[in-house]
């Protein structure tokens, strides 16, 4: 049986493709995209997580660790990672919620159970199921075996992903996976790797192969996120124009307003966060003026 490793498991999701979705987060990301919104799931590993926030420092967490690896300290409480054992001792004596894992393994039979409850509303509204991440084909098997079996009980499939992955990952989806959507962010390839940690050439060269696989089956959908600095400009908004232009005008876009309710994860985890002094999305004035930049292209933007 596959098992794969998830941060989250979100039901009613209206984000991650059609109609309303429950989407699987897996966790690791060979990407560092400066402004992730999931840093959950940047790393492949488990680790406990504490929530300064919501710490009232009771103590319990540490008189019940059984390896003393957490410590009430003066500036808060300390984690050694590398004395847990990740046993969750320490959550379940937390009375204020404040410790908690970031993921869990979980099995495509469970996958498929908790998903299968949502089938009703998955019916009703287009919608159904999305492995994203991090960074899904970081677990190309485990999605595989899992839109199989969400294939046999006829539930659609949606893949949202960088593409910065081997096509030998990417090609065994393509009769699983009804929907792909593939994330471009930086046109040019030195800016793409300032911003992200990688290069897009093989992105770029990914996306040429899957249009050339279901060219005409309106199975892909291209998403540009909205970045203040790195991707929200007019130079770097008109070379991705530009680059989905020449793979292919029909391909459909959809931009992604930038969200700062990110910060809050950076925060509640104790990581420094870029954009933590940007408190606002880009306005509806300043989407259309966005969308313009790829409608002079040809480009079926929204």
């Amino acid at each position: 049986m596959t098992t794969g490793r998830i941060f989250d498991l979100q039901r009613f999701s209206v984000h991650d493709g059609p109609g309303i979705r429950t989407t699987v987060f897996l966790k690791g990301c060979p990407l560092r995209c400066r402004w992730c919104q999931n840093p959950e799931g940047l790393e492949r590993d488990i680790s406990l997580w504490h929530f300064q926030n919501l710490c009232g420092r009771s103590g319990h967490c540490e008189t019940v660790c059984p390896t003393k690896a957490i410590t009430l300290a003066p500036t808060g409480v300390e984690i050694n990672h590398a004395a847990c054992t990740l046993c969750g001792d320490c959550i379940e004596a937390c009375p204020r919620n404040a410790l908690a894992m970031d993921g869990r393994d979980i099995t495509t039979d469970e996958v498929v159970a908790e998903v299968s409850k949502d089938s009703i509303f998955h019916d009703v509204s287009g919608g159904g199921v999305t492995f994203s991440g991090g960074e899904p084909l970081a677990q190309a098997a485990f999605v595989r075996d899992t839109a199989a079996a969400l294939k046999t009980r006829g539930l659609p499939t949606t893949l949202e992903s960088s593409f910065h992955a081997p096509w030998s990952s990417i090609e065994p989806l393509l009769p699983l996976i009804d929907l792909f959507i593939v994330d471009l962010k930086v046109a040019d390839p030195a800016a793409h790797r300032v911003a992200t940690g990688v290069s897009n050439e093989l992105i770029l060269a990914n996306l040429r192969r899957l249009d050339e696989a279901l060219r005409g089956t309106g199975r892909i959908l291209v998403r540009v996120p909205l970045v203040p600095r790195y991707t929200a400009t007019t130079e770097n908004l008109r070379a991705i124009a530009g680059l989905i232009a020449d793979i292919n005008p029909l391909l459909p876009v959809e931009l992604m307003n930038f969200n700062p309710l990110a910060s809050a994860k950076y925060r509640r985890m104790g990581m420094a966060h870029e954009f933590a002094d940007v408190a606002t999305s880009y306005s509806p004035a300043e989407m259309a003026q966005f969308q313009l930049l790829f409608a002079e292209r040809g480009l079926a933007v929204r």
